[in-house]
C-alpha cells in the first residue's frame, strides 16, 4: 500500500508536467521534496518513527525495482527526495492500477464521438467537441471518467436519449426508463451532472437559472424533463377544442383552469373568435388578482410562470396561432433582465405582444419600493442597453439605472 501511495503521488506530478504532452524536452526531474517543508508528500511523517520506517522500506523497494531514485537527508533515515523513473512511467501505472492519461483521453474520445455522432442538439454538441478537444490535444478529461468510467456511459446514454426526442416533453421517470430501465437511476446518479453540463452549454438554460434562480425541477422542465406534469393556467375568453369534446374557459368563471401539461398534444384547436384581448401575466399573485379585478369580460388572461419550458411553448403557440387580426396581446413580468429575456421568448412564439405596466414610467412610479440591484447586475443592465438587446425596454433600463432598482410585480399590487 506505500508503494502504491508513492507511486500515486509521483504520477500526480508526471501528469502536472511537461512530460507528459512533450516527452523527452524537459530535463526536470519528477520528484517528490520531503524534507525541505514542501507539503508535496504529506503521508510520509518523517517524525513519526513507525510511518516514516514503513515509508523507507517502501521507497527503498521501488529503487530497488527501478521505478524510483531516492535521496536521503545526511546523516539521518529521513528521505529528502524521491525522484520518478520516466523510463517505467507506463509500469508504474500498470502497478498502480491506473491508466494512463493518453490512454484515457483517446478511449474517452473515442466513446463520446462513437455514442454522440449524429445528435442534433446543440449544447450536447459543443460539449461533445470541447471534451474531444481536451482530450485529444491536452489528454485532460472530466474527473468522473478516472474513477468510474461506467460514469460516462450513463451520461451519454441520456444525451443520446434526449436528442432522440427532438424538443419533446417526457416525465423524468419515463426518461429515466427509456435510458436505464429503471425509473430512478437518472435521478439518483445521472441528474446533477447532466443539469451542470445542461447550465454551462445550453445558453437559454442559464441565462434562465441565473435571472430566474431554477431549481433542478424547473431547470429539467425548461429542458423539456419534468417530474410532474406542469399545470397551466387560463382564465376568461375562449374555448378548447379536443377531440373527445371543448373546455370553455368562459364556464370555468372568474377563477377559470388550470390545464395539465399532457394535455396539450391533445388539443385540436383553439378558438379565440370572442376574444378582443390575451394578457400574459408572469407572477401568480397578480394573475390571481387580475383575474378577479381587472380582467374584461372579453379577454383571456393567461399565467406565464417564468422561463418556457418545451410543453409551454407548446400551447402558446397553439394560442398564437388562434388569434385574429383584431386581438391585443400583452405581456406583464418584473421590470428587470429576467422579465425582458422572458418577453423576447414569448414575443418570439407571439410576434404582435407588447410589454405591459413595464416601461420607464413605472419604474418611476414605483423606485421607492424597488428591489436594490449590485453593481454587478447594473452593470450587465448597461451593456443590455449600450447592446440593444432589448430595445423596447430602454427606457426602463435607463430608468432602473437612474433609481439602481428592478421592480417586481408585486410593487404593484401595494400601490392599490
Amino acid at each position: 500500500m506505500t508503494k502504491v501511495i508513492i507511486l500515486n503521488r509521483l504520477l500526480d506530478k508526471y501528469e502536472s508536467s511537461k512530460h507528459l504532452m512533450e516527452p523527452g524536452v524537459s530535463n526536470r526531474r519528477v520528484m517528490l521534496r520531503i524534507a525541505s517543508g514542501k507539503k508535496e508528500f504529506p503521508e510520509y511523517d518523517y517524525q513519526d518513527a513507525s510511518i516514516r520506517d514503513t515509508f523507507n522500506d517502501a521507497a527503498t523497494a521501488l529503487e530497488k525495482e527501478g521505478f524510483v531514485t531516492n535521496e536521503w537527508v545526511k546523516d539521518r533515515p529521513v528521505l529528502s527526495c524521491v525522484s520518478l523513473n520516466l523510463n517505467k512511467v507506463k509500469e508504474c501505472y500498470s502497478l498502480v492500477g491506473r491508466t494512463h492519461p493518453k490512454e484515457l483521453a483517446a478511449k474517452v474520445a473515442s466513446t463520446v464521438l462513437e455514442k454522440l455522432s449524429h445528435v442534433s442538439t446543440q449544447w450536447i454538441v459543443s460539449w461533445r467537441d470541447d471534451i474531444c478537444t481536451e482530450a485529444q490535444r491536452n489528454f485532460r478529461v472530466p474527473s468522473y471518467c478516472k474513477n468510474d468510467f461506467q460514469s460516462l456511459l450513463d451520461l451519454l446514454t441520456a444525451f443520446k436519449v434526449y436528442d432522440s426526442m427532438h424538443g419533446e416533453s417526457i416525465t423524468m421517470r419515463a426518461f429515466s426508463s427509456q435510458c436505464y430501465h429503471d425509473t430512478k437511476y437518472f435521478e439518483r446518479c445521472v441528474r446533477e451532472r447532466f443539469l451542470r453540463i445542461a447550465q454551462t452549454y445550453d445558453t437559454g438554460l442559464a441565462q434562465a437559472s441565473e435571472e430566474g434562480e431554477l431549481g433542478i425541477r424547473d431547470q429539467l422542465a425548461y429542458l423539456g424533463i419534468y417530474a410532474r406534469p406542469e399545470l397551466y393556467e387560463l382564465a376568461g375568453s375562449g374555448v378548447i377544442h379536443t377531440a373527445t369534446g371543448s373546455i370553455d374557459l368562459g364556464a370555468a368563471g372568474p377563477y377559470g383552469i388550470a390545464l395539465p401539461s399532457t394535455a396539450v398534444d391533445y388539443i385540436a384547436e383553439i378558438n379565440l373568435n370572442q376574444t378582443q384581448k390575451i394578457s400574459f401575466i408572469e407572477n401568480k399573485t397578480n394573475y390571481d388578482e387580475y383575474i378577479l379585478s381587472e380582467r374584461c369580460k372579453e379577454e383571456l388572461v393567461v399565467y406565464h410562470g417564468g422561463f418556457l419550458s418545451p410543453q409551454k411553448k407548446k400551447l402558446f403557440a397553439k394560442i398564437g396561432a388562434a388569434l385574429h387580426a383584431d386581438c391585443e396581446v400583452s405581456f406583464w413580468a418584473d421590470i428587470d433582465l429576467g422579465g425582458f429575456q422572458m418577453y423576447s421568448q414569448l414575443q418570439q412564439l407571439i410576434p404582435k405582444t407588447l410589454p405591459m405596466r413595464m416601461s420607464g414610467q413605472d419604474v418611476t412610479a414605483h423606485h421607492m419600493n424597488g428591489l436594490v440591484r449590485s453593481t454587478k447586475y447594473l452593470e450587465k443592465v448597461k451593456a443590455a442597453l449600450v447592446n440593444q438587446e432589448y430595445p423596447i425596454f430602454e427606457d426602463a433600463m435607463e430608468r432602473i439605472l437612474e433609481y439602481g432598482v428592478t421592480i417586481e410585480q408585486e410593487s404593484f399590487l401595494s400601490t392599490k
